[in-house]
């Protein structure tokens, strides 16, 4: 499992709700993108660069754009990083493991490439009440708000995909879950699939660098709650949206330098010059521009204030961000 040092790298006891991989293939004249959401606690350099040798060696003519996210469950699958840090919250590097999500997250995107169609595309924002508070200061900002972007076909109303897009942490299962889960995203996914069966639905999370979920009842009830009230949500926020056709797809990944890392492990700050031995010193940036709609990537937990810059700053260039 991946997601506690607390856990001390046990092994799962069992799956308790099924964790996966949803891809979404988007494509004009001249880009072709895949937007992957997969349930797990981190996509690190390692398994994204693996995913991208295979996927080109599979179709090198028609490769797309990987644009790799996690939903950042920390009751998923671990055993997958190398890093002395991935290992702490993961548990030890199991190559089978790695080559098995490695294929698993290929055959997905390779499957979603096979069902291209014309599309048209919608999206809807709404503010939540009472599902997230500040982890880290409680009187620190929050962010509510609750994104959906929903595809359909050029005719029907019923979408073909849906993307769900919110920022806390999904730690509603605590270090005492030894059970396989994707926590509350997988909640979410499985209800708005369950109301539009013709939907495959992704969920990437927001800035929940420093968001954590509200919790209501014991032991698996929290997810389901949280899940169900967001799923809820969504479903009211595409009820009365008018789909429109997309004209264009933009793509665009940068690598940014970042200042010395100061690294915090319990309550001791590492030197910078310690730290810069477990934490990269560089970043790259993703964006993805579906018509109107602008995803940005981070490899990393943002701030909600972070967050929110990021989403005034496409809302400025009349962009509608996730």
């Amino acid at each position: 499992l991946a997601g506690f040092s607390r856990r001390d790298g046990a092994p799962a006891r069992g799956v308790h709700d099924a964790v996966g991989v949803r891809a979404l293939v988007v494509q004009d004249a001249k880009q072709m993108v895949a937007l992957v959401s997969c349930d797990l606690l981190i996509v690190d350099e390692r398994l994204f660069a693996a995913v991208q040798r295979r996927l080109a060696a599979r179709s090198p003519q028609e490769s797309p754009t990987l644009f790799l996210a996690a939903t950042h469950t920390h009751s998923g699958p671990g055993a997958y990083g190398q890093t002395f840090l991935e290992k702490l919250s993961m548990g030890h590097f199991d190559p089978q493991v790695f080559e098995t999500l490695v294929d698993q997250i290929v055959e997905t995107i390779v499957h979603a490439q096979s069902h291209l169609e014309p599309v048209r595309l919608a999206y809807r924002q709404g503010t939540t009440q009472g599902l997230v508070v500040n982890r880290v200061d409680p009187a620190g900002g929050v962010d509510p708000e609750l994104t959906v972007c929903a595809f359909y076909d050029a005719v029907t109303d019923e979408p073909l995909a849906i993307v769900v897009n919110f920022a806390a942490h999904p730690t509603t299962l605590g270090a005492w879950n030894l059970w396989l889960s994707a926590d509350y995203p997988g909640v979410v996914m499985r209800a708005l699939e369950a109301r539009w069966p013709s939907a495959t639905c992704l969920f990437f999370a927001a800035a929940v660098g420093d968001q954590a979920p509200v919790k209501r009842g014991e032991d698996f009830a929290p997810a389901q709650w949280l899940g169900q009230a967001l799923a809820a949500q969504a479903v009211a926020l595409l009820e009365d949206v008018e789909p429109t056709t997309p004209q264009a797809v933009f793509v665009r990944a940068e690598t940014i330098p970042l200042p010395p890392a100061r690294l915090r492990l319990g309550a001791v700050t590492l030197p910078s010059w310690l730290s810069r031995w477990f934490v990269d010193d560089d970043a790259t940036v993703s964006l993805v521009v579906v018509g109107e709609v602008a995803f940005q990537g981070v490899p990393c937990d943002l701030t909600a204030g972070l967050g929110r810059h990021l989403k005034e700053a496409a809302q400025t260039r009349a962009l509608k961000p996730v």
